[in-house]
Parts: structure tokens; C-alpha cells; sequence
């Protein structure tokens, strides 16, 4: 009875701690989904609906739907430029470490150094 016991929590351990991740990849199209904001006491998950859908290709090409505008980009580690022909942006990137799915981009300045003071992260969920 203790080795069919001790054979079902192996099993139930190996099966549930596998892990599902895939390796993240900025390539592909991805929809905002949530925003997150401080007022300094207290954090606030905002879902967002419609959100703005970017493309990003192979070729460092992106494409932001909402302002209907392509460009280029350049990502070097967490920090994420884009450039667009009269606006650029910047980020840093950073991905959930459970999901390759879901990307937290923090907006910063040309020098990354971060803009919002309690924070302000716009979470995009990949669909392509």
C-alpha cells in the first residue's frame, strides 16, 4: 500500500511541476490587456478592453495598430525602443516567467530611467 502511495505522489508531482513554458519571442502580434497603476498606497489592476494591438516582425519591423503607423525596433536585453517616423518610444520589457504569453512593457525615457514614479505597466497577452 506505501509503494502504490508513494508511486501516485511521484506521479502527481512529476506531472504537475513539468514545466509548460516556451521560450518568450517578441515576434509576433500582441493586444494590450491590463494596466497597472499606484497612487503610491495601493496597486490597481485595470483591465483594458479593445486594447491597442503591435506587430512585431522579424525584420525589427512593428506596426501599432491603434495609431495606424510602422516602424522599426530595436530590443537590447529588457530595454525596447520604437521607432516610429515622428514618435519614439521607450520600455522596458519583461515577461512573465510562467507564461512566454504575456509581456509587462513599464514606459521610460531615452535614457531608461523609469517615467512613473508608482509605477505605471501596460500588460500585452501575444494572439499571433
Amino acid at each position: 500500500m506505501k509503494k502504490i502511495f508513494l508511486f501516485l505522489c511521484i506521479i502527481i508531482v512529476t506531472t504537475g511541476c513539468k514545466s509548460q513554458t516556451e521560450d518568450f519571442s517578441l515576434i509576433g502580434k500582441w493586444k494590450a490587456i491590463e494596466s497597472i497603476n499606484s497612487n503610491g498606497a495601493k496597486k490597481f489592476h485595470t483591465d483594458i478592453e479593445n486594447g491597442n494591438e503591435i506587430t512585431f516582425g522579424i525584420d525589427n519591423i512593428v506596426i501599432d495598430h491603434h495609431l495606424n503607423i510602422k516602424g522599426k525596433y530595436e530590443i537590447i536585453g529588457d530595454s525596447l525602443h520604437l521607432i516610429f517616423p515622428k514618435k519614439e518610444f521607450f520600455y522596458f520589457c519583461r515577461t512573465n516567467e510562467w507564461s512566454s504569453k504575456k509581456m509587462f512593457l513599464d514606459p521610460v525615457n531615452d535614457k531608461y530611467q523609469l517615467i512613473c514614479d508608482e509605477g505605471c505597466t501596460t500588460i500585452y497577452k501575444k494572439i499571433e
